[in-house]
């Protein structure tokens, strides 16, 4: 039994580390990312929880410098005014980029929930092998053409929707330590 214990604190304490040390990264090394490693990743995501276990999710795989260089020009193209700064050109530099899309059917309505809920599990399981990214979304109620343009440059089907865009590389030195709001400003007791 102790030893249970033991086995259980360790994996935890791995798993805590990625939570605490996942950076969102737009500079990445000169690098390949393994085949064998982006697929172990994917295997990872799709462990994710859907609504009523649909599963449905699909990831597209992007490495093609002409693509990725599309798709930065159609995320410029629809970034809001307040997020400027943050321009999409780095993508074309990001050894990979998976596109995390939904099954519109297998989704339940829920198709948001599922892709970013697959998209987490895969920056997660990216950060304990030494990968970052950040999480870019082509889903927004408020510019549709975004993700229908995103469709259209990756032949997407009608029936599936791209929920979030993740560029996967080694970074680029080191990430700056997060700082984070006081846990007393986020917790409420029965009522807020």
């Amino acid at each position: 039994m102790k030893r249970d214990a033991f086995v259980t604190a360790a994996y935890s304490m791995e798993f805590d580390e990625s939570i605490k040390q996942r950076r969102s990264v737009r500079k990445y090394q000169e690098k390949p990312v393994a085949e064998s490693t982006v697929q172990c990743l994917l295997d990872l995501a799709r462990h994710a929880p859907s609504s009523m276990d649909g599963q449905p999710w699909h990831f597209l795989l992007i490495r093609e410098k002409k693509t990725k260089k599309e798709i930065a020009a159609i995320k410029n193209k629809y970034c809001p005014a307040e997020k400027r700064a943050y321009a999409a050109d780095f993508l074309e530099k990001a050894p990979v980029i998976v596109v995390v899309c939904v099954e519109k059917e297998r989704s339940f309505g829920r198709g948001l929930e599922n892709g970013v809920l697959a998209g987490a599990y895969l920056m997660l399981a990216a950060c304990t092998r030494g990968l970052s990214g950040v999480y870019m979304t082509p889903y927004s109620a408020q510019e549709p053409k975004l993700a229908e343009e995103l469709g259209q440059l990756l032949r997407i089907p009608k029936n599936i929707d791209p929920i979030t865009i993740i560029p996967l590389g080694y970074p680029e030195g080191a990430p700056p330590a997060k700082a984070l709001r006081p846990l007393e400003e986020m917790v409420h007791f029965e009522r807020f």
